[in-house]
């Protein structure tokens, strides 16, 4: 059954729906492979951080007791030194960074503090004033045993590696990477190694969708360009992918198979139309356990949708806690006026705010325009005309995620 044409939070609810019902495999990875990968796990501490009382500094580790006082220095204590030390009222011990407090010992004064700083010997006074727990990290005054360090569904960074190698962790379970097929379709195609005619047109949509891909950490194969023949758009979304994407036959046009193609499938058609500016041709279906994505042919377009609707879905069925996108707050410092339409603008963000790219004259069919910007805002049908210095929401190339679903359409 095909669907009505839905407005763009009618669409991103409809995917979130449907990306509940997927079904993502796990696999255990070493460490160094586990970057940008979805944790299918709950992490929880095994090893006290930090996981024993040390020293925060280089300095004198003492008693407060003993401030204003004399002491002797009767050890110095290294970093990895296992030896159990111990001091008294009236000693005091060298100590370095990281290494291991002493018994009885409360407090760290730097060298710096003290009269000769490291090179003192014998003995030392201490300063009149010290405060007790002073340049000592606790043990587990970061994260005590069996809290929890990291949740099922987190975006593992260069952050949440440390921490996990920081538990003596080698290997973790994560999500499956999605495999996704990437293809083109059209005629008058032809790939940026091969020679082209005045009339026909180099495919740089594949191009634009895996690299996208690949900056959010998703791995596209390429499909290739397919001709505009219906046996060979069906066997082409045939092929065991969890998503296959497309680009270009998405409209009505008499050489346009896609939608045939899905009906005749069985496929069950989630999206079809949106009622924005640019990306209105764009599908989604349901084929058996495989979504189906047919962008439009437009590479502004194509590349709009791809990151307001398709990327935060793929981050949902990947396994990813976040996949909501959330906006910037950002001065409009352009006034523009817009037709009374949804509309999705390009703009680029600067220390001053949200700039217009173009001030809005550009086509979906330029690509131009997508270099220039760095950041989406999208406007309802009543925001027609965006006065200068007005706040706005401001959605991000290098978007940021929240389990929270947030408004991101600007009502003006």
């Amino acid at each position: 059954m095909i669907t009505a044409m839905m407005s763009i939070q009618e669409a991103m609810d409809t995917l979130v729906k449907a990306g509940r019902g997927f079904q993502n495999n796990e696999e255990i990875l070493p460490l160094q492979e586990c970057l940008g990968r979805f944790l299918a796990q709950n992490i929880l501490c095994k090893k006290p951080l930090p996981a024993f009382d040390n020293s925060a500094m280089d300095g004198y580790a003492a008693c407060v007791q003993d401030e204003g006082k004399r002491v002797r220095i009767i050890h110095s204590v290294f970093a990895g030194d296992c030896e159990e030390r111990e001091i008294r009222s009236g000693e005091c011990v060298k100590i370095m960074t990281g290494a291991k407090m002493p018994k009885n010992a409360n407090c760290v004064i730097p060298f710096e503090e003290i009269e000769g700083g490291l090179g003192a010997q014998g003995d030392i006074v201490l300063p009149k004033t010290l405060k007790e727990g002073a340049n000592i990290r606790k043990m587990g005054e970061e994260a005590h045993l069996d809290s929890k360090l990291l949740s099922r569904g987190e975006a593992l960074d260069e952050y949440h590696l440390t921490l996990l190698a920081s538990q003596g962790i080698a290997y973790t379970k994560v999500f499956e990477s999605l495999k996704i097929n990437v293809l083109s379709g059209g005629n008058e195609l032809k790939e940026p190694w091969e020679s082209s005619h005045s009339y026909q047109t180099y495919n740089s949509n594949t191009t634009m969708i895996l690299a996208t891909l690949k900056s959010f950490g998703f791995c596209g194969s390429y499909g290739g360009v397919l001709p505009d023949k219906k046996e060979i758009l069906t066997q082409a979304l045939q092929k065991p992918y969890d998503v296959i994407l497309t680009t270009g036959g998405a409209s009505r046009g008499e050489a346009d198979w896609m939608r045939v193609v899905l009906q005749e499938c069985g496929a069950q058609m989630l999206i079809d139309g949106i009622k924005i500016k640019p990306g209105k041709p764009t599908m989604v279906a349901r084929l058996g356990e495989k979504f189906i994505v047919a962008l439009p042919g437009n590479p502004l377009a194509a590349a709009v949708l791809l990151r307001l609707l398709i990327l935060p879905f793929l981050r949902q069925i990947s396994g990813a806690s976040k996949y909501h996108p959330q906006y910037l707050l950002l001065k409009n410092c352009d006034s523009f006026k817009l037709k009374s339409r949804m509309n999705a603008m390009l703009g680029d963000i600067t220390s001053n705010g949200f700039y217009l790219t173009q001030k809005g004259k550009y086509n979906s069919g330029e690509i131009l325009p997508l270099l220039k910007s760095n950041a989406l805002a999208i406007f309802d049908e009543q925001s027609t005309e965006i006065p200068l210095g007005r706040e706005i929401k401001v959605l991000p190339y290098q978007m940021l995620w929240s389990e929270e679903k947030s408004d991101i359409i600007n009502h003006l």
